[in-house]
């Protein structure tokens, strides 16, 4: 199916989605700088929603799913009162610190956070008294924020059983463009889950070449293949392994940036040679400041901290295993310095032979300037996620906070 087919299907389905909801459907068009890229418009300038009675509990994840147009599914609901049956309007709200106890029957009193009115489309018997309920439970007609189900979309609109997309947000998608993919790369995407920038590297690479992802949890493992099974991909190999371990060890004074006359052998499994990838993406786990919506963190200042420490561990590793000549991709979805700059700052310092380089596409503004950066390594970053007091948002600077930094191991015959 062509790009183009693909914009009309979204705009149909988005158009359909609105039709029930009697207002006007947001625009879908094509990115202005990236051709892979399908950007909706969601209305902003949506009537003040206000809470009605009765009050619906759901869980923290879902309020957000709900905030970025999703309906409520039976699995997030933790509490409806008594009375309440099939066909009736509710307002659902967020329990907050997660105390609400499933199955409660009266208004929930603790701390919460509205997020729209709906439809009740299952009764309380139907949600309550199964082990594992399922299925559609509030059609949401009167959302907080008005933004389309394109998950919903996407689910349901395949072709022989192949997904058509997958829905991410723009920084994310820029980690695979950074990389400068070929398709006979070997391509490394260190803790990898849940799998949108490995799958959307698997597209890039136009299902040719090879990717292995690695993630600790053999849970997100499988979703890792589960998405890459949807999107029909077949060049992507998943293990369940600790990415801090991936490179076999070797003496920290023989990392340096010399041409490797001996070609490592083509990776199996972890863990591999030291030199063996093309390209090497490292989305590491961070405090995970800017993503949004986020009606709560409970995260402090101790955890925060404790994130440098594990970031430093993974771009060793990252290092270890990248050739001569690659190239590889640094990302947080947090606002934090010490996540960011300050790591790459670190990352010059211990390992000469790297060098920030700038991608073929540049959305977000420059990095911070600290430690040793020189005004062209920040410019060659990018940052991602304005406040709304900046000014005005437009389909780029309107992301979550997002932080990319490109780096290339340079090629040196000095020993």
């Amino acid at each position: 199916m062509t790009l183009k087919k693909h914009l009309q299907c979204m705009h149909y389905n988005v158009i359909q989605q609105y039709d029930f909801k009697g207002v006007p459907a947001p625009i879908v068009q094509f990115h202005s700088k990236i051709d892979d890229i399908l950007v909706v418009e969601c209305n902003q300038k949506t009537e003040k929603v206000e809470p009605i009675y009765p009050h619906v509990m759901v869980g923290l994840a879902c309020a957000v799913a709900v905030l970025r147009g999703a309906n409520v599914y039976a699995p997030g609901v933790t509490a409806i009162p008594s009375g309440v049956y099939i066909g009736d309007r509710v307002s659902v709200f967020a329990d907050i610190l997660g105390q609400c106890k499933r199955g409660w029957n009266s208004e929930y009193q603790g701390q919460k956070f509205f997020v729209g009115n709906g439809l009740l489309v299952q009764n309380r018997k139907d949600l309550f008294t199964v082990a594992v309920p399922s299925g559609l439970a509030i059609n949401m007609i009167e959302p907080l924020f008005d933004c389309p189900s394109i998950g919903d979309i996407l689910h349901e609109d395949t072709i022989g059983g192949i997904q058509k997309g997958f829905l991410q947000n723009l920084p994310s998608v820029l980690c695979g463009h950074a990389l400068n993919l070929q398709s006979h790369h070997l391509i490394l995407d260190l803790c990898a889950a849940p799998g949108g920038k490995t799958t959307h590297i698997g597209c890039l690479m136009k299902n040719k070449g090879k990717v292995i992802a690695l993630d600790k949890s053999v849970a997100k493992i499988k979703r890792i293949q589960e998405n890459s099974t949807k999107l029909g991909l077949t060049n992507i190999t998943a293990f369940a392994f600790d990415s801090i371990k991936a490179s076999i060890e070797i003496p920290e004074n023989q990392l340096r940036g010399v041409d490797i006359i001996t070609v490592p052998p083509i990776p199996e499994s972890p863990p591999f040679h030291p030199y063996s990838f093309d390209r090497v993406l490292l989305d590491a786990p961070c405090s995970a400041l800017g993503q949004r919506p986020q009606l709560y963190n409970p995260i402090r200042l101790k955890e925060v901290q404790s994130f440098a420490r594990l970031q430093k561990k993974l771009f060793v590793a990252a290092v270890q295993l990248l050739k001569p000549g690659g190239r590889m991709v640094y990302s947080t979805c947090t606002y934090n310095v010490s996540e960011n700059e300050e790591i790459i700052d670190w990352a010059l310092g211990k390992f000469p032979f790297l060098r920030v380089v700038s991608p073929d596409i540049k959305l977000g503004k420059p990095g911070y300037r600290v430690g040793r950066l020189t005004e062209e390594d920040c410019i060659a970053m990018q940052r991602f996620g304005c406040p709304a007091s900046c000014g005005s948002q437009n389909e780029n600077s309107d992301a979550i906070g997002f932080f990319i930094c490109c780096l290339e191991r340079i090629i040196s015959k000095s020993v």
